[in-house]
């Protein structure tokens, strides 16, 4: 059996500037079950709009040159975290002006750890890691948001140096497939590839929707022009609850400290659907609790506050987890067990809209396999 061990492979390295794409070679033998981006920078303001996550545009995976392993926004990153793991990481600074954390799991298997999904370096030529980052997009820079030139990262994940005893099957690969804006009413029409067997859909809103629904109304899967729809036109509302329901938890708890200024302040959390909210100021004095609010708003004295919210989804995202609808049955058996077929079927995803403006993608995890070494 083989053994794996915590490896860092990069060490507190600064971004070349604000905005950025840094390419890092990854090693050309052994397995590597995650990796995690950890993200530094400094705040000079602790608004609820400035948020890691926007400052990292986006993670790729390339093998071979032009291979996609995996290519996600810091959004998608998270909620795909959120979906494995039940729980928000953290993202912003605790305390005014000060430093910033935050992480983002690359994941090559269904967790840490997976001896039969992992990237098996040995079976590529070239890896590579990019990183684009732009610390405005997280919030402007030093006066309401991080502060020039303070990017730092930090790469570590759980890793087999020989891969001696691991003979994983293949890897999870993750990119997004689709961008649109919304319509009222309108209907998008995603054919999902056929090159590998699905783990799992996810529908997300870029934008901060001003209700529940506000960026998504109904779903459908389409299989095979009507012969099977496992989803048919579901209220978004109804699916969010029933994946709590089959995930055994009622709802998220999100609690953070933000900044509030003297005067009426805004603050829309980054749970995404907020069902209800409570705000305290610095002394612990209850400013004021909300019940189906979908942004909180506060007239405070200013000082440091605090802000817990319960909601039902994580990060304005709907995930299709075909891993979880079939008892925990992966690759192609997850894919027959919930669809009733596998990848190779005309399978179509459908996504018909509430509101018009908001920003929204769908990403597809996938069981993927490495190609044959030349």
């Amino acid at each position: 059996m083989g053994f794996w061990l915590w490896q860092t492979f990069l060490s507190q390295r600064k971004f070349t500037n604000n905005q950025c794409t840094d390419v890092f070679n990854l090693p050309r033998k052994g397995v590597i079950s995650n990796l995690m981006i950890e993200t530094y920078m400094l705040s000079g303001s602790q608004k609820v709009e400035i948020m890691s996550q926007d400052a990292l545009k986006l993670v790729e995976v390339i093998g071979n040159g032009s291979t996609v392993l995996q290519s996600l926004t810091g959004q998608q990153l998270q909620a795909s975290m959120a979906y494995d793991d039940h729980q928000i990481s953290p993202d912003k600074e605790y305390v005014p002006s000060g430093g910033c954390y935050a992480y983002f799991d690359i994941r090559f298997g269904r967790y840490v750890g997976d001896p039969l999904y992992a990237l098996d370096c040995s079976k590529w030529n070239s890896l590579e890691l990019k990183i684009t980052f732009d610390i405005e997009a997280g919030g402007s820079a030093d006066t309401t948001g991080y502060t020039d030139d303070s990017g730092k990262l930090q790469i570590y994940g759980l890793y087999s140096p020989d891969g001696t005893g691991l003979a994983p099957v293949g890897y999870l690969k993750k990119a997004q497939k689709k961008t649109y804006t919304t319509t009222v009413g309108g209907t998008e029409d995603l054919a999902l590839p056929n090159d590998y067997p699905f783990r799992r859909l996810l529908l997300l809103s870029a934008s901060k929707p001003s209700a529940m629904n506000g960026a998504f109304q109904y779903i459908t899967i389409d299989i095979n022009t009507g012969a099977r729809k496992p989803i048919d036109n579901m209220l978004t509302e109804s699916w969010m609850f029933l994946e709590l329901a089959m995930r055994g938890f009622p709802m998220w708890l999100h609690s953070a400290e933000y900044y509030l200024d003297a005067g009426v302040n805004s603050i829309v959390s980054r749970i995404g659907f907020p069902k209800t909210a409570s705000v305290f100021k610095g002394s612990g004095t209850l400013f004021g609790t909300a019940v189906d609010v979908h942004q909180v708003r506060v007239d405070a004295e200013g000082g440091s506050g605090r802000v817990n919210v319960w909601g039902v989804c994580p990060d304005r995202a709907l995930a299709i987890d075909l891993e979880r609808w079939s008892g925990g049955k992966h690759g192609v058996e997850a894919m027959m067990d919930t669809f009733g077929y596998d990848q190779t079927a005309d399978i179509h995803f459908k996504h018909t809209q509430l509101t018009a403006g908001y920003d929204t993608s769908v990403m597809l995890e996938q069981y993927a396999t490495p190609p044959a070494m030349v």
